[in-house]
């Protein structure tokens, strides 16, 4: 059935957001997530509604826990990020020089530049680091706090991070730890857990993100692919609310796109990926779950009219359909490898003059029946690539 040019608010009466709610709750409960931790293990455990299977390695979860998650964690008029934001978000290990074109490593006074950047700009609602400087976690917390007040997303691993992100919050206010506590597909991150844990425990907010990539990590097809990745991330926000009920936490699933044309490289500027974004932030709003996606970057190495053209078509489908949360929304390059803060200035302009009548034409791909099977059969080996499933479906899905 072509959809094409659905109104904002049909959106949110698609079938399909609802089927892959149900689909991504089969998958806990049947497939399962692979986890080492013996913490994590019987803290599901011990709710009675979950259990281990040695034999596997995965923890199986019943729907009432994740019922009972989504009724304590707080929901989306409760964050402090109102609906429609963009933000920075995301973290290159390359600041691009827009002089030269070279890939450098990033400094402070890069990322103070970016902060004061995005604090002059009324488009930029919030931002994480930017950039990547290694082993500064405390150190990058201070200079994005001084010079960019609005709401934050930070890193803290550390015992000192970890403390230093708690006095901002109670101080200010507006900050949220990033965790990827799961590498997909269906993989728990053991080193991840005792420093999310510890997070949970002292009542900071954070945000549970995890990656699914259609073609290598995740079923070849809209459905499918958003399945996987609201499944993991459901499994995150349930751990959140097991160990501390009440606690801010914030859907951060990433569903992307190996572009099977582009030597199966990540993405980003592809139409089909804002639409995944964005029908997973309308899952989550039905859900009253506060959530942040990705969508309005570009699969360009450079700065430029593609770029800009890419940014675009993301602006004006997020400003037609609404959402709550995007990043990287402005200065990030090809598979967010490098920063521009060239392209951070022009993209605020453009994301500012971008109005809801230029988002291209799309169609809503009906709900595939095959992606929970291809989900099972993958569980949590990344076997994508090879998948009967991803070869039949290439150049049916994720074309544009």
């Amino acid at each position: 059935m072509d959809q094409t040019q659905t109104s904002s608010h049909s959106i949110d009466n698609l079938p399909l957001l609802d089927q892959i709610h149900a689909d991504a709750l089969r998958v806990l409960e049947e497939i399962g997530m692979r986890c080492k931790s013996e913490e994590v293990r019987a803290l599901f455990e011990n709710t009675g509604l979950a259990g281990f299977d040695e034999t596997t390695g995965h923890i199986y979860v019943l729907p009432d826990l994740v019922a009972q998650a989504l009724e304590t964690v707080p929901k989306r008029d409760q964050y402090w990020i109102g609906e429609n934001s963009f933000g920075i978000g995301g973290t290159a290990p390359f600041v691009y020089d827009d002089t030269t074109g070279d890939l450098v490593k990033p400094t402070f006074e890069h990322l103070a530049r970016i902060c004061k950047i995005g604090q002059a700009a009324d488009e930029v609602s919030f931002m994480a680091r930017g950039v990547l400087i290694p082993k500064e976690e405390s150190k990058v917390m201070e200079l994005i706090t001084t010079h960019f007040h609005k709401p934050v997303y930070v890193a803290a691993l550390t015992d000192a991070g970890l403390s230093l992100a708690k006095e901002i919050h109670n101080s200010r206010g507006g900050l949220t730890i990033q965790f990827s506590i799961i590498n997909s597909p269906l993989n728990v991150i053991e080193s991840m857990i005792p420093p999310f844990l510890k997070c949970v425990q002292a009542g900071i907010p954070t945000y549970v993100s995890t990656m699914p990539m259609a073609g290598l990590s995740a079923p070849y097809s809209m459905s499918g692919l958003l399945t996987l990745t609201h499944a993991e991330a459901l499994f995150g926000i349930t751990l959140a609310q097991i160990v501390n009920p009440g606690v801010v936490t914030v859907h951060a699933g990433l569903p992307s796109i190996a572009n099977i044309n582009k030597n199966y490289a990540v993405d980003m500027g592809m139409v089909s990926h804002n639409v995944a974004n964005l029908l997973l932030d309308h899952i989550n709003k039905k859900l009253d779950l506060p959530s942040i996606h990705s969508a309005c970057t570009t699969n360009e190495d450079h700065p430029g009219e593609r770029a800009e053209a890419d940014a675009v078509n993301g602006y004006a489908l997020m400003k037609k359909y609404g959402f709550h949360q995007m990043r990287h929304a402005f200065g990030f390059l090809k598979e967010l490898v490098s920063f521009s803060e060239a392209k951070l200035k022009r993209h605020i302009e453009l994301c500012r003059d971008t109005t809801p009548d230029q988002a291209p034409e799309i169609s809503f791909d009906p709900y595939d029946p095959e992606g929970f099977d291809t989900i099972s059969r993958n569980g949590s080996q990344p076997n994508y690539m090879r998948d009967d499933h991803t070869l039949k479906n290439t150049g049916k899905y994720f074309t544009r």
